[in-house]
């Protein structure tokens, strides 16, 4: 049966726990880059909206043959997937990012912060070892270079900032430092748990929502004419600027309030089956 289409302009996909789940597969499924392909065929261009980095994404999209820009680091980078020229960085303003360095090198829990580089590679800085060296393989990326305390990178008034950090935190095991942070840095940092042991900062206003605002602005596309897929609470954003949001089927509980939809899981090719049903007009 045919399902009634809606006149999206652009989609906008997260990448972990969207349409890739690198516990469970080492790719995109042949199912989900099939889908993503006939919509590209369509006419409807395609894009990621993620937390990873340029780098990363460049690295495991390359099947799909996007060429549509992508959104990355959070919206804090858009960036040409098929050159990784940076079209657009947001960093973390100088002085709030030696205060996150201070509040760091004070607390001490293993943290990383991300570096723009001129050429649009990002170079990640980690402060101390930690007792999960594959989660943080897996969660923050590779390679990674140990350099101690945070605040020595930034006492220069020319050093370059940051553009997010990551925090390890298991609320279960320890305060939880998601609403910490946000008193503390209100109206200075936007922060976001982003997984059950981390929570993530970008310059204050700078989320998966901003970064799509950017993105259609340089597109000439409305956002209402967007749909987005995504599977956590740093999705919110992402979904709330778009005219059409998808939550996967083990979303967070926060996503499926704001979705407009709700799709099967990443192990049935959830991404899949809603693109076909509301961009390609199939299913039941």
């Amino acid at each position: 049966m045919r399902k009634e289409t809606r006149p999206f302009d652009l989609v906008v996909l997260d990448l972990d726990g969207t349409i890739l789940d690198l516990f469970r597969h080492t790719a995109i499924t042949p199912r989900v880059q099939a889908t993503i392909a006939r919509v590209q065929a369509a006419g409807i261009p395609v894009t990621i909206g993620t937390g990873r980095t340029l780098d990363y994404v460049r690295g495991y999209i390359g099947p799909l043959e996007i060429t549509t820009p992508v959104i990355t680091t959070q919206g804090a980078v858009i960036g040409d997937p098929v050159t990784g020229h940076v079209l657009a960085e947001q960093d973390i303003p100088l002085a709030e990012a030696r205060a996150i360095a201070a509040w760091i090198d004070e607390m001490a829990p293993v943290s990383v912060f991300y570096f723009l580089d001129e050429t649009g590679h990002t170079h990640i800085v980690q402060n101390r070892h930690g007792p999960e060296p594959d989660l943080y393989d897996h969660v923050f990326g590779t390679p990674r270079t140990l350099v101690g305390p945070f605040a020595s990178l930034l006492t220069d008034d020319s050093a370059h900032p940051p553009i997010k950090f990551i925090t390890v935190n298991d609320p279960r095991m320890e305060p939880d430092y998601a609403p910490l942070l946000k008193t503390r840095f209100a109206n200075r940092l936007t922060i976001t748990r982003t997984h059950p042991q981390l929570v993530e900062g970008t310059a204050q206003g700078i989320d998966k929502g901003q970064g799509v605002r950017t993105l259609c602005a340089m597109l000439g596309i409305d956002p209402q004419r967007v749909l987005a897929i995504g599977d956590n609470d740093n999705d919110i954003p992402m979904l709330e600027a778009v005219g059409f949001g998808v939550a996967m089927g083990e979303s967070s509980p926060g996503l499926r309030a704001v979705a407009d939809w709700v799709a099967p899981s990443i192990e049935e090719d959830g991404a899949a089956v809603a693109l076909a049903r509301w961009v390609l007009g199939e299913g039941e």
